[in-house]
C-alpha cells in the first residue's frame, strides 16, 4: 500500500508513457481516481523523485504542478479525472473522521481547488464515523451536506462514501444527502467501496452458499439506493488479486455479474445536460497494492488479462471522450444489459461504440422502426430540407405522439460532433436537441460522426 502522495507519483509515470494512455482507452477506461493527502495540497512540496531525463518538462516542478499537469495529459488522452481526498497525511493510515486537530473541517473545505468532473469528498470513513442526525463531530452525512453548500460553485459531481471503510450506506435511506439545494443534491453520487477474501477474509465469505450469500448484504448495505432514491450508485473501489482458481477470483466474477443485474454497473450521470456512462473505479492500477495488486504487472507495463477481462465486463462500454478542434466530443455509453432502465421508462439502446438513442416509452407501450430523414453533414454543413415522415408511439402519459427520426451522414474527411439543421416540422420535445435560433437546432456534442459514417437520432 504507497501513501497518497507516492499514489498520483505513480499515476503521473503512467499517463506520460503515451502506449500507456492507449492501453487505457482501448481497455475501455474513461476515468481515473486520483488520491492525494491534504498535507501535499497544503504543503505543496517540490523536493520530489523525478527522472528529469525522461521527463525534462517536468523537474522543479511542485506536487500540484505535476498533479495539474496530470490531469491536463488525461484530459488530452479523453481521460476523465476524478480526485479522491484519501488521506490527511501521506505517511500513517487512512483517518476515520474527515478532519482532525490539526486540519479542522474549514481547512479540508479550503484545500478543494480543482476544475475535475468529480470531486471524492472523504475516502473510507470508519470506527468512529456515524450516519444520522445526532452528532455533528462524527455524522458523514451531515459534514457531506455542508462540505457540498461550501463547495456550491464547483460545476461536477460530488462522490459520497460509506462508513465502515466506505461500504455501508443502509442509512441513506432514513436520511439521504439533503443540502437543501436541489441542484446540488442532483450531482450527489453514493460510492461505497467493496472487496472480496483477499482484502479482508469476513464470515460471509466463508459460508457454504458464498458467494449467492451476498447478494441480500449488498441489497441491505447500498444495493437499494438506485431504486429508492434515484441517486446513482458508482462504486468507488472494488478489486483485489484475483488469482485463478481461488475464492477471491470467485468474488470478483460473481460481483461484476451482480453489478450488471442490479444495474448499478450502469448509472447514467448528467453532466452539463450530457448523459454520461461512468465506470466503475478499479483498484488499482500501480502493481505495489499489497492486497490487491494492480491492474498491471510488476513491469509496470504489461496489464493483467484476467483483471482487464473483469472491468471489461463490468462494463464493456463506457462514455468516450475525445478533444477535437476546442471543443469535447462525447461518444455516449451502452448498457450491457437490456432490463436495466433509468427515469422510470427511459430505455437506451446502442451499439458498443455508437451514439445511443434514448426512447421516451411508458411501461406496456411499443414502437416500430421510425422512419428517416437524411441531412449529408460537413464540418460546416448547409443540409437540404428534410423530407420527414413519422412514426406514432405511446407517449409517457399514455398519449400517442408522432417520433421523429433524423439520419445523419458525414460526408467529410473529418469526425463531426456538432451539426445544425433546419426541420421543415415544429419539434415540441427536442429531447437532446439544442435550438441554436427560432426553428434551427443543433445535435449535441456527444453526439460523434466519424467520416463516412452514418448516425440515427430518434
Amino acid at each position: 500500500w504507497t501513501t497518497a502522495g507516492a499514489q498520483i507519483q505513480v499515476f503521473m509515470k503512467m499517463a506520460l508513457q503515451e502506449n500507456k494512455a492507449k492501453s487505457s482507452q482501448n481497455n475501455n477506461f474513461n476515468a481515473i481516481r486520483v488520491p492525494f493527502s491534504l498535507e501535499m495540497v497544503k504543503n505543496n512540496p517540490s523536493n520530489l523523485n523525478i527522472n528529469c531525463g525522461s521527463n525534462p518538462g517536468l523537474c522543479g516542478k511542485t506536487a500540484l504542478q505535476l498533479l495539474d499537469a496530470f490531469i491536463d495529459r488525461a484530459a488530452e488522452r479523453g481521460l476523465l479525472i476524478m480526485l479522491d481526498n484519501h488521506r490527511i497525511t501521506p505517511g500513517g493510515g487512512i483517518s476515520e473522521l474527515w478532519y482532525n486537530n490539526e486540519y479542522p473541517e474549514s481547512q479540508v473545505i479550503s484545500l478543494w481547488q480543482w476544475n475535475v468532473f468529480a470531486i471524492d469528498l472523504k475516502n473510507e470513513p470508519h470506527d468512529s464515523a456515524s450516519w444520522g442526525n445526532s452528532n455533528a463531530a462524527t455524522d458523514w452525512n451531515k459534514a457531506a451536506e455542508r462540505i457540498i453548500n461550501s463547495l456550491s460553485s464547483f460545476p461536477g459531481l460530488f462522490f459520497v462514501e460509506g462508513i465502515e471503510w466506505g461500504n455501508r450506506l443502509e442509512n441513506v435511506a432514513q436520511f439521504p444527502i439533503n443540502t437543501g439545494n436541489a441542484s446540488l443534491n442532483n450531482r450527489v453520487i453514493y460510492s461505497p467501496h467493496c472487496y472480496g477474501p483477499s482484502v479482508y477474509d469476513r464470515p460471509e465469505f466463508n459460508t457454504q452458499d458464498f458467494p449467492n450469500n451476498l447478494d441480500g448484504i449488498y441489497m441491505a448495505k447500498y444495493g437499494f439506493i438506485v431504486n429508492q432514491t434515484g441517486h446513482p450508485v458508482v462504486v468507488g473501489e472494488w478489486g483485489g488479486r484475483a488469482e485463478v482458481g481461488s475464492r477471491d477470483m470467485a468474488w470478483n466474477q460473481w460481483y461484476v455479474e451482480w453489478l450488471r443485474s442490479k444495474c448499478i454497473t450502469n448509472n447514467l450521470l448528467i453532466i452539463l445536460e450530457y448523459t454520461i456512462h461512468i465506470y466503475q473505479f478499479y483498484w488499482c492500477l500501480n502493481p505495489n497494492s499489497a492486497d490487491t495488486g494492480g491492474l498491471l504487472e510488476d513491469d509496470w507495463l504489461t496489464p493483467i488479462p484476467r483483471k482487464i477481462n473483469l472491468t471489461n465486463r463490468a462494463q464493456p462500454n463506457p462514455t468516450k471522450f475525445q478533444p477535437q478542434n476546442g471543443q469535447i466530443c462525447i461518444t455516449a455509453g451502452a448498457f450491457p444489459e437490456a432490463h436495466c432502465r433509468v427515469g422510470g421508462g427511459q430505455v437506451t439502446t446502442g451499439a458498443p461504440g455508437s451514439t445511443t438513442t434514448t426512447v421516451h416509452a411508458g411501461a406496456t407501450s411499443t414502437t416500430t422502426k421510425a422512419p428517416t430523414t437524411t441531412v449529408h453533414a460537413g464540418p460546416t454543413t448547409s443540409p437540404p430540407g428534410p423530407s420527414t415522415t413519422t412514426t406514432v408511439v405511446q407517449g409517457e402519459n399514455g398519449s400517442p405522439v408522432k417520433q421523429y427520426t433524423l439520419r445523419i451522414s458525414n460526408g467529410s474527411p473529418s469526425t463531426v460532433c456538432s451539426v445544425q439543421f433546419k426541420p421543415n416540422a415544429s419539434i415540441k420535445d427536442k429531447w437532446n436537441l439544442e435550438e441554436v435560433s427560432s426553428g434551427l437546432y443543433r445535435t449535441p456534442s456527444w453526439m460523434t460522426i466519424a467520416p463516412g459514417a452514418v448516425s440515427d437520432q430518434a
